[in-house]
């Protein structure tokens, strides 16, 4: 028996379903914020901009084939201690990168149960507990589950989007007035670099085609062209109709636009499908990070704290110290009246340090026109990193601060057997 192979259309479903994600909610209302009408043409740039990275990690995965991904090829590139701080600040994204989701799932929880009483805070912890209590009895959303909710919630916002441009005034001209600078253009690309964090997961099962050579990159073609049609399309509707601007209009731009479309009914389908589609994200992510944290301490044993698993085959310690984590943002965040954008442009521009490492870990590596996409991806990802300001400053000051600790204590193990010896 032979095993199944991915056709062209599994490929780009699987491609579509990790670029859009909860992404297509709040991300067009973001970068609209940032450069108005001016960001649908970032969001063509940042299509372009992708490609290189795509042939860069295609490229990696084929000749350095791991499950530890970007933390591998540096390692190869530059050594253990640069490995070992990559992975470090992907897991430092765990308490800041997912309650940006949850935020969003809780906007739209809200908005269904049509409680405003109920504060976002509470339904953000809620949610979180019911994520916590599911991974530690390792219940998981099916991938058919999932994928239903991926492709009703595109539809319906595709739908939506195209209705409310027909039925009523738009304010385009308000928008077009506003004056086009590169700063804020940058700034909206940078933003946009959030939509395709994971594309670097296909690229991990691009031998798993019929035909790798043929169908991957006809795959990655059309997951891309399709999720870039529905970005620019739901980005013009967000910008026509000026659903955008402060984080109560992003956070709620796209059920405002079913309204327009659907009336009450629609903007209730959509405040549903956001929801479940933010809570199966958050939980892939949880458990993600969970494992990322368990694979850490593979060198020190199972009697690790960190590896010491349930009956049912959790790692508790390491799901309560995410989960811990993840809480203790969202409350600082409410106390301290944080708009999410704050916490989303930190894991960002963490999110592009990565894709550089990877970047500039395949320059080294690869050969031919892999390494010359190595070396437009490099570029690339150094200037959406500049545009995303003291975040990446803050981003960048973590790795250099990981950096030297692991040096140094690498150092200090190679003294300490010398002195034995």
């Amino acid at each position: 028996m032979t095993n199944a192979k991915l056709s062209i259309f599994q490929g780009a479903n699987l491609l579509l379903s990790a670029l859009l994600g909860s992404s297509i909610l709040i991300i067009p209302a973001l970068a609209a914020t940032e450069a108005g009408i001016y960001s649908l043409l970032g969001w063509v740039l940042i299509i372009l901009v992708m490609v290189p990275i795509v042939i860069t990690f295609t490229g990696l995965g084929r000749e350095y084939p791991h499950e530890g991904g970007t933390a591998h090829y540096v390692r190869h590139a530059f050594g253990l201690a640069a490995s070992k701080s990559v992975a470090w600040l992907y897991l430092a994204i765990a308490p800041i990168g997912p309650p940006v989701v949850f935020i969003t799932g809780a906007s739209y929880l809200s908005q269904l149960i049509g409680r405003p009483e109920i504060s976002l805070l509470s339904l953000e912890l809620v949610i979180l507990l019911l994520i916590t209590v599911m991974n530690f009895a390792r219940l998981k959303t099916s991938a058919r589950f999932q994928s239903l909710v991926s492709w009703s919630l595109i539809i319906t916002i595709l739908l939506v989007t195209l209705l409310s441009l027909t039925q009523a005034t738009p304010t385009l001209d308000v928008v077009e007035s506003r004056p086009f600078t590169i700063t804020q253009l940058g700034a909206s690309i940078a933003i946009m670099f959030w939509s395709f964090v994971g594309i670097e997961a296909i690229c991990h099962v691009a031998n798993e085609f019929k035909n790798p050579n043929k169908d991957f990159p006809k795959a990655v073609a059309l997951g891309v062209g399709a999720a870039a049609c529905l970005y620019i399309c739901v980005s013009y509707a967000v910008v026509t109709h000026n659903a955008y601007g402060d984080e109560a209009s992003n956070l709620n731009s796209v059920t405002y636009l079913a309204e327009i479309g659907l009336g009450p009914l629609g903007q209730k389908l959509v405040a549903l499908l956001g929801f479940l589609g933010c809570f199966s994200a958050v939980n892939l992510y949880v458990m993600s990070f969970v494992r990322m944290l368990y694979s850490l301490y593979e060198a020190h044993g199972d009697q690790h704290l960190f590896r010491k698993k349930s009956a049912s085959g959790t790692a508790v310690v390491s799901l309560l110290l995410i989960s811990m984590s993840i809480a203790v943002v969202l409350i600082l965040r409410d106390r301290l009246d944080l708009s999410f954008e704050v916490l989303l442009s930190l894991a960002n521009a963490m999110f592009v340090l990565i894709y550089l490492a990877a970047s500039v870990s395949g320059l080294c590596l690869l050969k031919g026109l892999s390494r010359i996409a190595a070396g437009l991806a490099s570029l690339f990802c150094l200037a959406i990193l500049f545009n995303t300001g003291s975040s990446g400053l803050i981003a960048t000051s973590m790795l250099g601060v990981l950096f030297i600790m692991f040096h140094l204590s690498k150092k200090q193990r190679r003294l300490s057997l010398e002195s034995r010896d």
